[in-house]
């Protein structure tokens, strides 16, 4: 009788491991949080430049160190000398173009990008770097940066509203799209202006953290975070197209 029961107890555990290990198999993986476990924490690399948009700089920068010690946030610029933000804030980039470390993550603002737009090492720094990155973010009229850089070629892409038709002249072959937060292409995350680029990092930590960390770090900002806008809405599908003049 006990070797009875002996042999039930392993064949129902034979069954039990059998079942686990099935379950286990058909669970679906997340290949951002399997990259997350294998480098950690994300190094995110926000360009400064003379001229640009604080809150472009600033909000992302917020979004992600509040984030917490899954991203390492640091300044970059084309040297370390002190830039100017609108004028009263005064940033000392912790790196150069030349010596910054390796990013996972690339975060170009917006705001006065003429000089920026003019200099071929910066436009070959920010190509030769996003094409090694993990996600590319232009907030703003940083999406001209990266038009310029060749990064938007064929794909769907956002800005300030008041500069939508000017990126559509710019580069004829962006699929401009208008009455949206963020644009998300894969690797390539294009915002509208000003305090979009906080709903476009808030995307971004959802997508590589998950949804509950963004909840977190919006509450703890005390943003209103419109999830409604998913660059997927219906309305967000008007093409806006150069004029013909």
């Amino acid at each position: 009788m006990r070797r009875l029961h002996q042999s039930q107890t392993l064949g129902l555990g034979v069954a039990l491991c059998l079942c686990s290990a099935i379950a286990t198999a058909a669970e679906p993986t997340d290949p951002a949080k399997d990259g997350l476990a294998r480098r950690s924490p994300r190094n995110v690399a926000i360009f400064a430049f003379q001229g640009m948009e604080l809150l472009d700089f600033a909000g992302p920068g917020e979004v992600f160190q509040a984030a917490g010690p899954k991203f390492n946030v640091y300044t970059v610029a084309e040297s370390t000398e002190p830039i100017v933000s609108q004028g009263f804030v005064k940033i000392v980039p912790e790196y150069s173009i030349h010596n910054c470390p390796k990013p996972d993550l690339l975060v170009i603002p917006g705001g006065a990008t003429t000089a920026t737009l003019k200099n071929p090492d910066v436009i070959a720094w920010v190509k030769r770097v996003s094409g090694e990155a993990e996600i590319t973010m232009s907030v703003c009229t940083g999406a001209f940066i990266l038009a310029k850089a060749g990064l938007l070629d064929g794909q769907e892409a956002t800005t300030h509203w008041f500069h939508l038709t000017r990126l559509g002249k710019t580069a004829p072959n962006i699929q401009v799209r208008s009455n949206v937060r963020f644009v998300d292409a894969g690797k390539i995350v294009t915002t509208a202006g000003v305090s979009a680029g906080i709903d476009g990092s808030l995307h971004i930590v959802d997508r590589l953290l998950g949804h509950s960390t963004a909840v977190r770090v919006a509450k703890g900002m005390e943003y209103k975070w419109d999830e409604a806008s998913a660059p997927n809405d219906a309305a967000s599908k008007t093409d806006v197209r150069p004029s013909q003049d």
